[in-house]
């Protein structure tokens, strides 16, 4: 198998965390990593053929000097991923509290300091492992603290049909090579623009990769739709009632905890999505359909 170079070798640059002069700045890698690599197959037919195959990548996460996981990574946002994880995590509250994120592939490490300089050891040492694809863990009591989502938005099925169809029509790595998930966050309105999709060798990767964006961008979740490619469980349920969207769709199926979760949650579900056809599983009543 032949793996490329490493697509961006920049050294870190500064992001003003905000408009004011005096504002804090995040020091940051773009260290992406390239999507495939190509590999030499036999085919049915016994004849030698060149397939891409999706890339992955051990990553070890320290922050502030203390080693907290170690992520199965396509490496496309490095750095967006672990911000999202973080923060997902219930590790770090706020933006300004980090310092500098720097992914170095030659290691298989990341780097993140803070300005506080402390690791919250006692929310790492209480952790759950999740179901996903690999594992997933969520630290300390951070169940317990989710609030249901208040939120009267609908979604109109010619919407979410536009949704499914702006996303079909990506140019993605699944379809180059398959084995991968992804994940998109999209605008409620009738075009449904797409803000961003992200593949990953698991789904909850291209999620916390998706939050670190909207972290960045100062971009809410409310009345947005999060489409995904896996099924949806527990964590997937937890991680959009995180972001704040009320909307969760999935081409595939759910898990009876995701049903519980997010009927007391306020999330709607939709799963087995297709343009033209799809299962609504949650708080129906949000989904509204053009009369005959």
């Amino acid at each position: 198998m032949t793996e490329p170079a490493r697509v961006d070798d920049d050294a870190p640059i500064e992001i003003p965390l905000g408009d004011a002069p005096d504002a804090p700045r995040l020091s940051i890698t773009r260290a992406r990593r390239p999507a495939t690599a190509t590999a030499q197959v036999v085919d049915h037919e016994g004849l030698p053929r060149e397939v891409e195959v999706p890339g992955e990548h051990a990553l070890t996460v320290y922050l502030d000097k203390h080693e907290v996981v170690t992520l199965m990574t396509l490496g496309q946002a490095p750095e967006a991923l672990i911000m999202g994880y973080l923060r997902n995590q219930g590790l770090v509250e706020s933006l300004t509290d980090l310092k500098s994120v720097h992914v170095d592939w030659s290691t298989g490490a990341c780097a993140v300091t803070t300005h506080s300089a402390r690791a919250p050891l006692e929310r790492m040492a209480k952790r759950t492992v999740t179901t996903g694809c690999g594992q997933g863990t969520m630290f300390g009591d951070w169940l317990d603290a989710l609030q249901p989502l208040a939120t009267d938005a609908t979604l109109a099925v010619a919407t979410l049909d536009a949704a499914l169809a702006r996303i079909l029509a990506l140019d993605t790595i699944y379809k180059r090579s398959g084995s991968v998930h992804g994940c998109a966050l999209l605008h409620n309105t009738p075009e449904a623009p797409l803000l961003y999709h992200v593949e990953d060798v698991g789904r909850h990767n291209a999620v916390d990769a998706i939050t670190g964006f909207m972290w960045l961008d100062e971009e809410t979740g409310a009345g947005k739709i999060f489409y995904t490619t896996g099924r949806l469980t527990s964590e997937m349920v937890m991680k959009a009632v995180q972001m704040g969207v009320p909307f969760l769709v999935s081409r595939s199926g759910l898990t009876q905890m995701a049903l519980k979760l997010a009927e007391d949650m306020g999330v709607t579900l939709i799963c087995r999505a297709r343009v033209g056809r799809h299962l609504v599983y949650t708080h129906p009543h949000r989904i509204t359909r053009t009369p005959e």
